[in-house]
C-alpha cells in the first residue's frame, strides 16, 4: 500500500520565500524547516529567496548538492531607494507601505525566476510560505501549476481597549492601506487565484482580501522543535521555595511586558515569586525603570537575549510561563512553553487564544487595561499556590501540542498532506496542453 511518503516519483515543489535564515529568526527561519523536513520526507524542493542570504546559506549547506537548490534575487536600485524613504516613517506605516512595496519589486523578480525553473523542469506545485501577511499582494499566479500560499498570519489588530497604543495617523493609514488592498488585489489576483490558503486562525482567514477562490485550511504558521523543546520532568518544589515565571520575547509596546510588570507587583508581595525576563528591545529601559519605581529589582530579573538552548534550559527550572501579548499572530513561545511541560498564562487575543486551551494554562480577558491587569496577577497567584494545578497543566501541554500540528514534523507532514490534496482537485490536463501552457508562461509576464 502507498503511503504519505513513498508515491511513485518525488514530488517536485518550488518553495518561494525571500528570506531563508537562522539569523533573520521569525518566519525566515521557518523556512529552513521546510527545507529540512521536505528533504527527509522525499520532496524535490528547488527554493527561491533573496540574495542577502546566499553567505549564509553557503555556510549552512557546504555541498553542492543542497545549496545548488537555492536560487538568488538581487536587490534593484528601486527597491534600495523605497527602503531607505520607508525609515522615515512610524514602523507600521513603514511596514504596511514602504516594506511592502520593495516586496512587490522582489516579488515580480521571483515570478520570473519561477517561471525559468518551471520551464526547465517537471514542477508539481509552487509553495509560498512567507510573507505570512493575509493582506499582502501575490505575484505567484497564471504559472501553469497549482500555488499553495501559507501558513498566513497577522491581519491582527490590538483588542479594542488597547487600541490607543497605535497613533490615530497610523491607525487611519492601516485602515485606507488594506481598504486599497482589495483595490490592488484586482490587479495582482495572486491571493485571489491561488488554488489552495493556508491560515494560521480565523481572524487572518476574515483579513483575505474579498474574492479568494481556493480552499481555505487552517494550520497555526508557526511550530515546536521537539528535539529542542522536550517534556520535562514536572518540579518537585519545596514550600519555601519561590515560584518562577517566565516571558520570552523581544521589549516592545505590542508585547504588553510593561502591563505584566504591573500585575506582578501583588504577586511578588504575597507569594515572594520571581519573574525572570528573557529577551531585549527599545523599551527595556522603561521596564527597568518601572521595575525600579515598583520596588521589585529583587523580585524581577533581566536575562538579556539567550540563545535558543540557554532558554529552553533556563524556562526549564521555571515553574510557569506568561505572555501578555496584544498583537500576536502565532506566539511561537507559548507552543515551545507546552512542549516543555509548563503551564501557560496569555491573553485571550489572536494566537494564543488558538494554540492555549485551559487544560495547559489559563487566558487572560483583555477587556480593559484594569482587567488585564487584574487577570494577570489573579492567575500568577493562583498557579504560585496551587502546585497540583502547576502540574497538571504543565503534563497537558505536550499532549496538546503532539496532537494539533503544532510541532513541525507533524505541520510538515500536514502541509505535505495540503500539496496532495490541491494536486487531486486540479483538472487533468494531457502531456502536450501542460508543455504548451509552460511555453506559454516561459515566454513572459
Amino acid at each position: 500500500m502507498e503511503t504519505l511518503h513513498q508515491t511513485k516519483k518525488p514530488l517536485r515543489v518550488i518553495l518561494v520565500a525571500e528570506n531563508v535564515s537562522r539569523h533573520m529568526g521569525g518566519e525566515s527561519g521557518k523556512n529552513l524547516y521546510y527545507f529540512q523536513l521536505f528533504k527527509e520526507r522525499g520532496i524535490d524542493l528547488q527554493i527561491v529567496c533573496h540574495a542577502r542570504v546566499r553567505d549564509e546559506l553557503r555556510q549552512e549547506f557546504p555541498n553542492d548538492e543542497d545549496f545548488n537548490r537555492f536560487h538568488f534575487i538581487e536587490d534593484s536600485g528601486l527597491q534600495n531607494f523605497v527602503w531607505r524613504l520607508g525609515k522615515l516613517f512610524p514602523y507600521r506605516i513603514e511596514d504596511l507601505i514602504f516594506l511592502q512595496v520593495v516586496h512587490w519589486i522582489t516579488q515580480i523578480q521571483a515570478k520570473k525566476l519561477v517561471k525559468e525553473l518551471i520551464a526547465k523542469q517537471e514542477v508539481d506545485i509552487v509553495f509560498q510560505p512567507s510573507p505570512i501577511t493575509p493582506k499582502g499582494l501575490n505575484f505567484m499566479y497564471n504559472l501553469g501549476v497549482p500555488v499553495v500560499l501559507g501558513p498566513l498570519a497577522g491581519g491582527v489588530d490590538f483588542p479594542p481597549a488597547f487600541r490607543y497604543m497605535d497613533s490615530k495617523f497610523a491607525n487611519l493609514s492601516v485602515s485606507l492601506g488594506r481598504i486599497f488592498s482589495n483595490v490592488l488585489h484586482r490587479f495582482v489576483p495572486g491571493k485571489l487565484k491561488a488554488q489552495t490558503l493556508i491560515v494560521a486562525n480565523p481572524q487572518t482567514r476574515k483579513s483575505l482580501p474579498i474574492g479568494c477562490q481556493g480552499k481555505i485550511y487552517q494550520v497555526i504558521e508557526c511550530g515546536v522543535d521537539l528535539d529542542v523543546w522536550q517534556p520535562r520532568e514536572q518540579p518537585l518544589k519545596n514550600s519555601d521555595e519561590p515560584v518562577r515565571f517566565v516571558y520570552v520575547g523581544r521589549f516592545v509596546d505590542w508585547k504588553g511586558v510593561n502591563f505584566l510588570i504591573d500585575a506582578f507587583k501583588p504577586v511578588a508581595d504575597k507569594t515572594n515569586a520571581i519573574l525572570e525576563l528573557v529577551g531585549d528591545g527599545e523599551v527595556r529601559s522603561d521596564l527597568e525603570k518601572q521595575v525600579a519605581d515598583l520596588g521589585l529589582e529583587n523580585n524581577v530579573i533581566f536575562r538579556g537575549w539567550l540563545k535558543r538552548e540557554e532558554a529552553s534550559k533556563l524556562a526549564c527550572e521555571c515553574d510557569v510561563f506568561v505572555m501578555p501579548s496584544l498583537r500576536e499572530a502565532g506566539g511561537n513561545a507559548v507552543l515551545e512553553a507546552m512542549a516543555l511541560g509548563l503551564p501557560v498564562i496569555a491573553t485571550k487575543w489572536a494566537g494564543p487564544a488558538n494554540t492555549l486551551h485551559p487544560d495547559c494554562g489559563i487566558w487572560v480577558e483583555p477587556t480593559s487595561i484594569e482587567a488585564f491587569v487584574n487577570g494577570f496577577s489573579e492567575a500568577m497567584i493562583k498557579l504560585a499556590t496551587e502546585p497540583e494545578l502547576r502540574c497538571r497543566m504543565g503534563e497537558a501541554g505536550p499532549q496538546r501540542v503532539l496532537t494539533n500540528y503544532l510541532d513541525w514534523d507533524s505541520k510538515a507532514d500536514r502541509i505535505i498532506e495540503i500539496f496532495h490534496e490541491t494536486l487531486n482537485a486540479q483538472p487533468n490536463l494531457d502531456t502536450g496542453k501542460q508543455q504548451q501552457t509552460i511555453n506559454k508562461i516561459a515566454s513572459g509576464y
